[in-house]
C-alpha cells in the first residue's frame, strides 16, 4: 500500500532532478548546449541560402530556355504544316492562354486554326447515356454505314465529319451534311463551336488538361473515369481515321489517357506537357510526322517513346484534289443528274 512517505520521496527525487538540471544547464552544460544549437540554426540558415541559390539558378535557367526556344521556334516548325486547317477539340476545359498559345505555333508551321470545339459533361456523363443514344439514332442518316459502331462511336464520327467534310463545290465551306452535324451536336448541348474563321480542317488536335496519373490498380469498367477514358479513345479513332493527321495533347506530363492511347491500337500520336513552349513546338511537329506516317509518343513522360518527332516539311495542300474526293463522296446524286464526275482523287 502505497504511504505517505512514498510520495514524499517521489517529490524529493523529482525537485532533485530539476535543481540538477537548471544547475548543469547553467553551469558547465551551459556552453555546449548553447554552441550545439548555434551551429545547427547557422548549417540551417547555410542551407537555405544554397537551396535558394539553386533555385534561382534554376529558373534562370529555365527561363533562357523558353526564350531560345521562342526565339528559334517560327525556323523550326516553319513550313512543317503548310497550308494545313486545325480545329483544336477540347476533351475538357483548357485555359484560353494555351489554346491560343497553340494556335501561334500552327500559324508558326504554316497552318491556321480554323475551329476550336469545347466538350460538354453529357459527352461522357454515364447518366447522359440514354441522351447520347437517342441523339446518335437522328444522326444516323448523315454517317456512313457501321454495323458494329457505338453510340459513342458513332457521335465521335459525326463530330469529325462536323469538322472535315467539305462541300464537293467549295473547297473553303462545309458540306450541307457537315453544318446539319454541327447544329444537331450544339443543340443537343454536347459541344459547343467556336469558328473565328470557319473551314473545314485537315488536321485535329485533342487537348486535355486533365492531369489524371495511372493508377496501379484497373480501375472497374463502371467508373465514371474509365468510361470517360474510353469514349474520348474513341474519338481518338474517328480522328486519326477521318483527317489527314490527329494528335492527342495534354498539358500535364501524366495523364491516364495518354497512357491508354500509348498501349493501345490506335494509330495516333500524343504529346505531353503542351503547356510550356516546348510541348507546343512538339504538337505542331507532331502533326507534320502523324501526316507523313510517323506515329510515336512525345515528351517528358515515362511511356513516351522519344523527346520529340522527327521534323517533316508537308507540301502545301492542294485543295483542289480533296474537292474532288468530296465530290467522288456526293458523286452519286450528281451523276443522277447527269453532271459527270471528272475529278481525280488526292
Amino acid at each position: 500500500m502505497i504511504d505517505f512517505r512514498y510520495h514524499l520521496v517521489s517529490l524529493i527525487s523529482v525537485f532533485l532532478a530539476l535543481a540538477v538540471g537548471i544547475v548543469l544547464g547553467a553551469g558547465p552544460l551551459k556552453e555546449a548546449i548553447g554552441d550545439q544549437l548555434t551551429g545547427q540554426v547557422e548549417s540551417l540558415r547555410a542551407d537555405k541560402e544554397k537551396l535558394r541559390a539553386d533555385l534561382d539558378e534554376a529558373a534562370a535557367d529555365l527561363s533562357q530556355r523558353d526564350a531560345f526556344l521562342d526565339a528559334t521556334a517560327p525556323s523550326l516548325v516553319a513550313g512543317s504544316i503548310a497550308g494545313r486547317r486545325v480545329a483544336i477539340v477540347e476533351l475538357d476545359s483548357a485555359r484560353d492562354e494555351t489554346v491560343a498559345a497553340l494556335s501561334e505555333r500552327v500559324a508558326a508551321g504554316g497552318g491556321k486554326v480554323t475551329a476550336r470545339v469545347q466538350l460538354a459533361d453529357t459527352w461522357t456523363s454515364e447518366g447522359q447515356a440514354k441522351f447520347r443514344q437517342s441523339l446518335a439514332a437522328n444522326l444516323a442518316q448523315y454517317l456512313p454505314e457501321s454495323p458494329d459502331g457505338s453510340v459513342d462511336a458513332d457521335l465521335a464520327t459525326a463530330l469529325v465529319l462536323s469538322l472535315v467534310q467539305i462541300d464537293s463545290s467549295k473547297p473553303d465551306a462545309y458540306s450541307p451534311d457537315a453544318s446539319v452535324l454541327q447544329g444537331l451536336l450544339a443543340a443537343g448541348d454536347l459541344v459547343t463551336y467556336a469558328q473565328p474563321d470557319a473551314a473545314p480542317a485537315d488536321m485535329i488536335v485533342l487537348l486535355t488538361s486533365a492531369d489524371e496519373p495511372k493508377s496501379d490498380e484497373t480501375p472497374s469498367s463502371g467508373t465514371q473515369a474509365e468510361t470517360t477514358r474510353l469514349i474520348h479513345q474513341e474519338l481518338a479513332a474517328a480522328a486519326v481515321s477521318g483527317s489527314e493527321a490527329a494528335v492527342v495533347v495534354a498539358t500535364g506530363t501524366s495523364t491516364a489517357l495518354l497512357d491508354a492511347i500509348a498501349e493501345g491500337e490506335t494509330p495516333i500520336s500524343t504529346v505531353a506537357d503542351a503547356g510550356t513552349t516546348t510541348g507546343q513546338i512538339t504538337t505542331v511537329l507532331t502533326l507534320a510526322a502523324q501526316a507523313s506516317g510517323t506515329v510515336g509518343h512525345y515528351g517528358p513522360q515515362s511511356g513516351a517513346t522519344a523527346v520529340a518527332p522527327p521534323v517533316v516539311r508537308l507540301a502545301e495542300v492542294d485543295r483542289t484534289a480533296r474537292t474532288a474526293v468530296a465530290q467522288e463522296a456526293d458523286g452519286g446524286a450528281e451523276t443522277q443528274d447527269g453532271d459527270a464526275d471528272t475529278g481525280d482523287g488526292a
